[in-house]
């Protein structure tokens, strides 16, 4: 796994460059989903399928993904033939069928999963300067109770991508704050909304971090790659919280994803030893449901 860490690292830096100009210039040239390829593959929500970052590829249809999307830019920087994006946006609910990719010559996965399960789009629409406090109460109370249950999900999900990819290292990605404090028109609409919507990323980031190394996976931290380009920032790397689509608030741009996710995923990776207890929410004493699949396709 380190000489893997060592080359994935190497192609991530080179797709900075690659990433940059697609950001900033001509649409981008590689496949939103890659082929069938089985050796690299991208799993997630809107995130990872780069619902934000624009040039969504029809192809793609209600999972809409974009050749910008950090998946895609990585593939392309490393010349990849045998990679797959089953990344989809709202991943959440039915089976979880972005694993069919998966298999035995999987090498390389990536995940970014958590912020649509959550409703965290919805949650910092609610809360921006067109939503209301009582909205953005209410998409709160729905936010922490998605969050309760995500530990579970996660476990099974994450152990169901290693006994399908036993060989693959595993890398699952978290999210930047939002508004890092601050309000704007296209932002939180006052401090206190701010705070909440950080409060509830570093949350949501804690449960994915302690998940995913339990699972023996890597997590990335992305919060200090995007450190100073939130939402209400001068330089934003991430889309308003205020347009029509809730699903795409916050979400990260193709900049975003060039020059904040591709360097965070090239930093080395932390040397913490991994916990291995379970997750145990809280019960009722009642008999647990299964919990509810995290990655459909």
């Amino acid at each position: 796994m380190g000489c893997r860490s060592v080359v994935v690292a190497a192609l991530v830096g080179a797709a900075l460059v690659l990433g940059s100009a697609s950001a900033t210039g001509a649409p981008g040239s590689s496949p939103a989903s890659g082929g069938d390829g089985t050796r690299r593959v991208a799993l997630g929500d809107s995130w990872a399928a780069g619902t934000a970052a624009g040039e969504v590829e029809a192809a793609s249809g209600t999972c809409r993904r974009s050749p910008r999307a950090y998946p895609a830019v990585v593939a392309r920087a490393a010349g990849e033939t045998s990679w797959t994006s089953r990344a989809c946006a709202s991943a959440t609910g039915g089976g979880n069928g972005q694993f069919t990719s998966l298999g035995p010559a999987t090498e390389v996965v990536t995940a970014t999963v958590g912020a649509d399960a959550t409703g965290l789009g919805a949650l910092a629409s609610a809360c921006s300067a067109q939503g209301t406090a009582a909205r953005c109460d209410d998409a709160m109370t729905r936010f922490d109770r998605a969050l309760t249950t995500l530990p579970r999900a996660l476990d099974a999900s994450l152990a169901d991508i290693r006994r399908r990819a036993p060989r693959a290292a595993g890398t699952v990605t978290g999210y930047p704050l939002l508004a890092e404090g601050r309000a704007c028109p296209s932002g939180p609409a006052d401090a206190t909304r701010a705070a909440r919507l950080d409060d509830a990323v570093t949350r949501l980031d804690t449960a994915l971090a302690d998940r995913a190394t339990a699972a023996g996976m890597r997590f990335v931290d992305v919060r200090s790659a995007f450190a100073g380009h939130g939402v209400c920032a001068p330089d934003p790397w991430l889309a308003p919280l205020t347009g029509p689509d809730a699903l795409l608030a916050g979400g990260a741009t193709a900049t975003g994803h060039a020059l904040g996710v591709l360097p965070a995923l090239a930093a080395p990776a932390p040397t913490t030893p991994a916990p291995t207890r379970p997750a145990t929410p809280p019960s009722d004493g009642r008999r647990d449901a299964p919990p509810a699949p995290l990655f459909p396709g």
